[in-house]
């Protein structure tokens, strides 16, 4: 059984709730690791014409069960209609002004810096004051960083895929996680979500392992002028059906970005390895990047999966669902222990 919860909206601070629910079709918020920003989508029933068009920019902040699930601004708006099929506005919304400042490119180096300081001194240029940034991300240090006609976004989003972290700007906050940690930016850990059959468990659709490529190894190259030597770096990747390496295709400018490069492909190759979805009833708990642990669902399928996105659906008639995108199984997901006897009863 789906949560019929209460949901609200509120627009520059002022609550919309009781003019929005009985027109509301739909309303989807979605929050996904390594993307830039959360979005919201608002469908409305427009008969008539007789709603106001929000104005974009305009704050806008959602709650489902009395707990915060998106805030941001208002993107656009967006009217449909047909002689059949009635009209429709749509409110859509996201977690980053893209009419502001972060979205400018811009062209900026840094010699001999952390990667927590460029990312402070990057994000006050695009008007972001917080910044977040996991303790062993922001402690890579490179000989020279830059941005290359780049806005503040598409750095952050470049630097997170080159270190092994997810990037995205949040309620004015800038934040950059490590991929796989399980963690915030804070360092604070997760909390663990649960996902079990006859209780919160909807539905599910998984491949615990997938047949895509795999490898066993990561490694990257870079010339070290001290010896005037190439020089190589090789991570293991814990996969035992793999068979393959993968080599960067391009040399790193030194050590550490050899090193932090081939981490970040092996964080990429561990979450690969399997994935799907699965849908329980609403709640506004799981966060991407945390362990959802599924249970009941039958032996080889059950066990537990990283969050890649959390999307959460609402409407009048169905009430509030919210669907987990995962990947990375871990620990029972994807083995079925039983003996041939056994499964066959």
């Amino acid at each position: 059984m789906v949560d019929r919860t209460d949901c609200s909206v509120s627009i520059d601070g002022r609550d919309i709730t009781s003019a929005l629910l009985p027109r509301l079709i739909n309303l989807s918020v979605t929050d996904k690791a390594g993307s830039s920003s959360d979005t919201v989508s608002i469908e409305l029933d427009d008969r008539d014409g007789e709603i106001m068009f929000p104005p974009t920019g305009a704050k806008i902040e959602v709650r489902l069960g009395g707990a915060p699930v998106f805030r941001g601004v208002v993107d656009e708006v967006r009217s449909s209609g047909s002689r059949n099929a009635g009209m429709v506005m749509t409110i859509t919304g996201k977690g980053v002004d893209t009419k502001g400042k972060a979205k400018a490119p811009r062209q900026r180096h840094w010699d001999d810096k952390d990667l927590k300081s460029v990312m402070q001194e990057a994000a006050k240029d695009a008007g972001i004051d917080d910044v977040q940034v996991d303790d062993s991300l922001g402690q890579i240090k490179r000989a020279y960083w830059a941005m290359q006609g780049e806005s503040f976004i598409a750095f952050g989003e470049r630097l997170a895929r080159e270190n092994g972290g997810t990037f995205k700007v949040s309620q004015g906050k800038a934040i950059l996680a490590k991929r796989n940690g399980g963690k915030s930016a804070s360092g604070k850990d997760l909390p663990t979500v649960r996902a079990a059959r006859g209780d919160n468990l909807l539905s599910w659709e998984i491949t615990p392992d997938m047949g895509r490529p795999r490898w066993k190894e990561t490694k990257a190259r870079w010339y070290d002028p001290k010896t005037a030597t190439w020089r190589q770096v090789e991570i293991d990747i814990p996969d035992d059906d793999a068979e393959a390496d993968f080599s960067a295709r391009y040399p790193a400018s030194d050590g550490g970005e050899a090193k932090a490069g081939a981490e970040s492909r092996k964080d990429t190759a561990e979450r690969e390895k399997g994935g799907g979805s699965i849908s329980i009833n609403g709640s506004a708990e799981p966060q991407p990047e945390a362990l959802v642990t599924l249970s009941g669902a039958r032996p080889g399928v059950d066990g537990t999966y990283r969050i890649e996105s959390v999307a959460h659906e609402f409407s009048r008639g169905s009430g509030w669902v919210t669907r987990l995108e995962v990947k990375q199984p871990q620990g029972e997901a994807g083995k079925d222990g039983r003996s041939t006897t056994d499964a066959g009863r």
